[in-house]
Order: structure tokens, then C-alpha cells, then sequence
């Protein structure tokens, strides 16, 4: 007992004399500071990645943003330019027509009708075409026009029925105040047909034109639709300005100014439309 008991001192001794040795307690303070200024560098390597990452992660959203357009776009868009000026001028001719001469202008009246309904069957597989394929990333409207115009005129439900909608929307909202029935139809269109389009297509069916998913990105992608509003209301002031300053009775020399510019304005509609589509499905609904 005395032993163990004589062991534990000298033991102790040993501990205590250790502790007190001041080179060792140098050597821990040392071995500390290292350890300190390891635990830093870490830590600031940690950071530097973390921002590394999310550069990365910020240039690769740019990148999946940015425009990749095939070149059959622009032939396109010469044929499409040709097509809307040479119905749009028919149209006026038959207008004319009508005016002076009902029964000649009814006569011609049918070949026009088709034309028109060809310009804009061609215009609606180009416009959804184009809407739908910068969606995906790359600007093209060949997959809507694999068939031929009885599939392109099954288009226009899903274009050119969203605009009938948004119009009689806002014809019915300008019924309340009469005397500015079409600057509220105009307004309506502008902030109600793109969330009509988005929709009908995100459903797959014209006759459901109201989607959740689109109707939630409201509220949780603000910013983005405000650039699109932004946006597209500097495009329509453009056009129309542009319209009103070319305006001629009859209007064919109007016409034929418009119609390249119609044209342009609604392809860079769609691709407009397509890349907020692209947005909100990168960033989720």
C-alpha cells in the first residue's frame, strides 16, 4: 500500500514538473498557433470553392440562357416576311373591293380567305415553332414544320385562339368603361396572352389555357416576368408607333412596310416568350 501510495507521488511529481516545464508549454503554444492558422487557411479554401462553385453555377445559367439560332430560323423568317405582306396587301385589296363592288368583292373574297388562312397557318408553326424550341435551348422552327399546312392551321388554337381570348377578356373588362375600350383591350392582351400561351402549352391543350405551375411563377418569379413585361412593351410601342407613323388610306404602302416588321417583331415575340418559359423551368415553377 505504502508502495502503490509512494508511486503515486513520485508519479505526480513527474505530471506536475512536466507541466511546468516552460519549453513544453512553448512547444503547445506553437503547436496551437499551427493548428489555428491551419484551421484557417481550410476554412478560406472552403470559401474560395464555395464561390468557385457558385460562379460556376451562375456562368453555366447564363450559358443555358444564352441564344443558339440554327439558319433555316432566318430563311424562315424571309419566307414568313414574304407570306404576311402578300396576305396582308389581299386582305386590303379585298377590303377595297368590297367597298366599291360587294358582289366583285365577294368573288374574290374566297381565294383571299385562303391565302390569309395559309399566311397564317405558316405564321402559327413558325411562331410556336420558335417559342417552343428556345424552351429547349436552340432557336428553331423546323419541328413545326414537318407536315404540311393542315397540320400547321391545327396550330392556330394554340397561338392565334390565346390571342381571340385575351381579346374578348379585355373587350369585356372595356365594356366597363366604354369610352377606353381598347386601350383596356390592349393592356389586357399585353399581360394576359402570355400567361394564356405558357399555359395552354405547359397543359397541352388550348382548352385548358389556366395552368397552376405558370399562375404560381407569378408570385415566385417576379423579376423575370417583369423583364418580360419590360420587354415586350417596348416591342409593341415600337410596332405600333411604327404603324401609326406609316398609316396611308388605302394602306398598301403601309402595308408593305409593316409586314417585314410584323414579321420580325413576332419571332423576337416568341423567342421572347420561349427563353421566360426556358427561365422559369430552369429555376423550377
Amino acid at each position: 500500500m505504502t508502495l502503490v501510495w509512494g508511486y503515486r507521488m513520485n508519479d505526480a511529481k513527474r505530471t506536475e514538473s512536466t507541466e511546468q516545464d516552460p519549453r513544453r508549454r512553448l512547444a503547445e503554444r506553437y503547436l496551437q498557433s499551427a493548428r489555428e492558422d491551419l484551421a484557417a487557411k481550410e476554412a478560406g479554401q472552403s470559401v474560395s470553392h464555395r464561390r468557385q462553385a457558385s460562379r460556376v453555377d451562375s456562368n453555366a445559367s447564363i450559358a443555358a440562357l444564352a441564344p443558339s439560332i440554327s439558319g433555316s430560323t432566318f430563311v424562315h423568317a424571309l419566307l414568313l416576311m414574304f407570306v404576311l405582306t402578300l396576305g396582308a396587301l389581299a386582305f386590303v385589296w379585298c377590303f377595297v373591293l368590297l367597298s366599291f363592288n360587294f358582289f366583285v368583292g365577294r368573288i374574290i373574297a374566297l381565294p383571299t380567305g385562303v391565302l390569309v388562312i395559309l399566311g397564317l397557318s405558316y405564321a402559327s408553326a413558325c411562331y410556336l415553332g420558335i417559342l417552343e424550341s428556345t424552351s429547349h435551348g436552340h432557336t428553331t422552327p423546323d419541328d413545326q414544320l414537318q407536315g404540311d399546312w393542315r397540320d400547321w392551321f391545327w396550330s392556330l388554337p394554340s397561338t392565334l385562339g390565346m390571342f381571340a381570348l385575351a381579346t374578348a377578356v379585355g373587350y369585356g373588362l372595356g365594356q366597363l368603361a366604354p369610352d377606353n375600350t381598347w386601350v383596356i383591350v390592349d393592356i389586357t392582351i399585353w399581360l394576359l396572352y402570355p400567361i394564356l400561351q405558357l399555359s395552354s402549352l405547359e397543359t397541352g391543350s388550348p382548352l385548358l389555357p389556366f395552368s397552376v405551375p405558370v399562375l404560381r411563377s407569378l408570385g415566385t418569379r417576379v423579376l423575370a416576368w417583369m423583364l418580360f413585361y419590360g420587354v415586350s412593351f417596348l416591342l409593341m410601342f415600337i410596332v405600333g408607333a411604327l404603324a401609326k407613323a406609316a398609316w396611308r388610306d388605302p394602306p398598301y404602302v403601309t402595308m408593305l412596310l409593316l409586314g417585314p416588321i410584323a414579321t420580325v417583331a413576332l419571332l423576337v415575340y416568341g423567342w421572347m416568350l420561349g427563353q421566360l418559359a426556358r427561365w422559369l423551368s430552369l429555376k423550377g415553377y
